[in-house]
């Protein structure tokens, strides 16, 4: 097995394990903003992306020994939030509801947070045209170029082998090149 070198996330928690309650509030602090953007990335929902966020720390808190540091501590917070994402939208998709923002201001008002990562043009025409793409490609894609993780983390997030993550990155960058020439060339 390979050796996993332990970064600032896996020592604050282990510290936390050991007794150092503000150990943990560092590591909310190192891994919160990026959790909240790919759960909203998955969710489309501002407000359930941070309150998944919330219930991937207190997996942590309630089940501390799940971790077994064979892995990076955010490729595992990134797999919890993954699944609870996926749980979150097989109960909404069963159990539908309108939201009270929604019935406020409209369903097509979203509030959207300001990531530096593109200029606000950019990031909505990237935006449109990830959402075309199969679910598989836009999360492969998002955790490779927003999260930064390597094929091994975004595997281990994605329940894949690293050969299936190689092809969906390839396949998905692809097809978001397509996506995006069409939009900026339209017949």
């Amino acid at each position: 097995m390979a050796t996993i070198e332990y970064g600032e996330g896996e020592r604050f928690y282990r510290r936390y394990l050991e007794g150092d309650a503000a150990a943990f509030d560092r590591l909310v602090l190192l891994y919160k903003e990026g959790l909240i953007r790919f759960l909203y990335h998955l969710t489309s929902d501002w407000h359930t992306a941070e309150d998944l966020s919330e219930d991937c720390f207190v997996e942590l808190i309630v089940h501390p020994r799940r971790y077994r540091f064979h892995s990076g501590l955010k490729t595992y917070l990134y797999a919890i939030a993954r699944h609870k994402a996926m749980s979150h939208l097989r109960r909404r998709t069963a159990f539908p509801l309108l939201s009270l923002d929604a019935m406020a201001v409209g369903a097509e008002t979203i509030v959207e947070p300001s990531p530096a990562f593109f200029g606000r043009e950019q990031r909505q025409s990237l935006q449109r045209a990830m959402e075309g793409l199969p679910k598989d490609y836009r999360d492969v894609l998002y955790l490779r170029y927003f999260e930064e993780m390597s094929n091994e983390e975004i595997a281990r997030v994605m329940k894949k082998s690293r050969k299936q993550v190689y092809n969906l990155s390839s396949r998905a960058k692809s097809a978001l090149k397509t996506r995006l020439e069409k939009e900026e060339y339209p017949e």
